[in-house]
């Protein structure tokens, strides 16, 4: 996020960014009247215009996009403007003096007459020492001449303040139109300094300046999103994680408003944060997830040349505080229970799929005597629940069924409390396939079992502490919690909720289907 900083010297506080190598190139050739003002060799440094480092910090972002704008502009080199974007630009000149100077107007009224018909001898070509010579070959040259000598360098300093890098057909179109328009103004402050200040009609015909885009790269968002999917489930990425790093960007794209990747800027992303932090979200999430998801994909874009840059780089909220707990991650017994009961009582409507319904009576319970994730107990089907002659009932969580995190089978034994309340019923008299939700035409799960988390969450939410951030996640804190209560070894609770060894040395050690089961026998019930 863009940072208001001191300069010695000076009590107010400026914007700095250092110039990127290429973007100092192109500044080299540029003559010094089209710099942007405040733009040195390698480093911007722009006044933010106070001393108070509140009012500076809300402005930083607004210069910080401006700055992107005009090095995306200096990037794509110089461009034709439009004429409706000539007529902006030009009323920005008129407003610029008729507006800002109408309040107190500086000059008398006859001054005013005189800056106007200075302006219309320009027009004539009459204007300066220059045109007065007799050395042009043509009054087309000498009106031309007479024309930059009364407006040329005000023109330079106006494009290069709006980061407006154009070609010298539109320069001299914008020339043409200002040196009417000024005289206008000069007219209006004219009356103004006499008292008149009946309302300006003049104003009226301009609209407001709206910047080109850039040339486009031939890459949209969209394209580099699913060929960096498609690449990502070749090199096996979990598919789940690749859909949601997927699904990432087409919200990027809708809060973006276009879809070419060359576009993206950093001050992009910066937008995005502060959005995210408006609506609540976490550094965490927005760190790990949406920056993440970003970066990585951007990276992916810079390997293989479709992009130049990678807009997230140092984009990261920096916290060195961590989010404030203000209570345990797992669940109480009695809110536990108060979430087993809700689930057990849980009547579906008319309108609900059998399957979220059922999904809704049994994943709350599936996780809490198992720590499983609950988007992986989702997509739990029938065929992964066997009966094992030596330990009992084994539910078996497959890749073959959808995404698992570490891409591992996991054997978890069916806890008695689950096979007491008939959930050895329920898979018994389900049809084969996926208990919880049904795969999409094209045969995927991750879509469907993401609908039905979604709602297990919302009725887990009503229910859960409203300081629990994660409340489905939060069953795995709790099933190791009062695992580890009752004397089970930390080792066995991982391997029953699939939790990655801590070291090399615990990957080495397997625990079998004997020692889960016999630690399920161990692990207590909830009491409802």
């Amino acid at each position: 996020m863009a940072s208001p900083t001191k300069r010695r010297g000076s009590d107010n506080w400026y914007y700095r960014k250092r110039i990127p190598k290429d973007v100092q190139a192109i500044l080299a050739k540029l003559p010094k009247d089209r710099r942007p003002p405040n733009w040195f060799r390698d480093q911007i440094s722009i006044s933010l215009g106070t001393g108070d480092r509140a009012a500076a910090k809300a402005k930083c972002p607004e210069v910080a996009a401006e700055v992107e704008r005009t090095m995306a502009a200096l990037r794509d080199g110089p461009m034709p403007l439009t004429d409706k974007q000539i007529s902006a630009l030009s009323g920005e000149l008129y407003k610029a003096f008729a507006e800002g100077l109408e309040d107190t107007p500086v000059l008398t009224t006859e001054q005013w007459l005189h800056v106007a018909e200075l302006n219309e001898q320009a027009r004539r070509g009459e204007y300066g020492p220059v045109a007065r010579l007799g050395i042009h070959k043509s009054p087309d040259q000498r009106r031309r001449a007479s024309m930059e000598e009364r407006f040329g360098a005000m023109t330079n300093v106006f494009l290069a303040r709006r980061g407006v890098l154009t070609d010298n057909a539109s320069r001299w179109k914008l020339i043409e139109w200002a040196s009417r328009d000024l005289s206008e103004a000069a007219k209006k402050l004219a009356r103004n300094a006499d008292g008149d200040f009946a309302p300006d009609d003049y104003a009226k015909r301009f609209q407001a300046f709206e910047h080109a885009p850039s040339k486009p790269s031939g890459r949209s968002l969209t394209a580099l999103a699913e060929a960096w999917h498609k690449a990502a489930l070749n090199r096996g990425v979990v598919r789940r994680d690749a859909d949601r790093i997927k699904r990432r960007f087409e919200v990027l794209v809708e809060f973006l408003g276009h879809d070419d990747a060359s576009r993206v800027t950093k001050q992009d992303i910066v937008r995005w944060k502060d959005q995210r932090l408006a609506e609540k979200i976490t550094i965490k999430v927005i760190n790990d997830t949406d920056i993440a998801s970003f970066s990585n994909v951007f990276n992916w874009g810079v390997e293989r040349e479709w992009l130049t840059s990678n807009p997230t780089d140092g984009t990261r909220i920096k916290s060195k505080r961590k989010n404030a707990e203000v209570r345990e991650k797992y669940f109480l017994p009695e809110e536990a229970a108060k979430i087993l009961q809700h689930a057990a009582a849980v009547v579906g409507s008319k309108k609900e799929a059998r399957k979220t319904t059922a999904a809704k009576r049994w994943v709350p319970w599936l996780c809490a005597y198992s720590g499983a994730r609950v988007a992986e107990m989702i997509q739990l089907r029938k065929q992964d629940v066997r009966k094992d002659t030596a330990h009992g009932w084994i539910m078996r969580l497959t890749p073959e069924a959808g995404s698992i995190k570490n891409n591992k089978f996991c054997d978890v034994p069916v806890h008695e409390h689950l096979i007491s309340t008939g959930f050895i019923d329920f898979v018994n008299s389900a049809k084969a396939g996926h208990l919880f939700c049904d795969p999409s035409e094209d045969g995927s799960i991750e879509g469907p079992a993401d609908g039905v988390y979604k709602r297990v969450y919302e009725m887990v939410r009503e229910i859960a502490p409203e300081a629990m951030r994660q409340p489905n996640h939060a069953w795995r804190y709790t099933f190791k919690t009062y695992g580890l209560e009752v004397g089970i070894e930390l080792l066995t609770l991982n391997a029953i909720s699939n939790h990655a060894p801590r070291t090399q040395g615990e990957a080495y050690t397997k625990v079998t289907l004997k020692t889960r089961a016999n630690a399920m026998k161990q692990f207590p019930r909830y009491a409802l």
